[in-house]
C-alpha cells in the first residue's frame, strides 16, 4: 500500500532517477541529458502537484498566454 501511495505522491520520479542516472554516465554533463531533463520538465508541468518534492525547483505550471 505505501508502495502504491509513494508513486502516486511523486508521479515524476521515474525521470528524476533517469536524468540521475544520465548524469551518472556522462560525468554530470548537463548538455548529453537534455532530453531527459525535458522530460522531467515536462512531467513537471503536467504533473507538478503530483511530485511536489521531485518539481520543487522546476515550473509546475505553464505560464499564462497574455499580449
Amino acid at each position: 500500500m505505501s508502495n502504491s501511495h509513494r508513486k502516486q505522491s511523486e508521479f515524476c520520479q521515474n525521470f528524476a532517477c533517469e536524468l540521475q542516472t544520465c548524469l551518472d554516465k556522462h560525468l554530470y554533463n548537463p548538455d548529453k541529458c537534455e532530453k531527459v531533463l525535458d522530460k522531467l520538465k515536462q512531467c513537471c508541468l503536467d504533473h507538478g502537484a503530483q511530485s511536489p518534492i521531485v518539481c520543487s525547483g522546476f515550473p509546475t505550471s505553464k505560464p499564462s498566454a497574455s499580449k
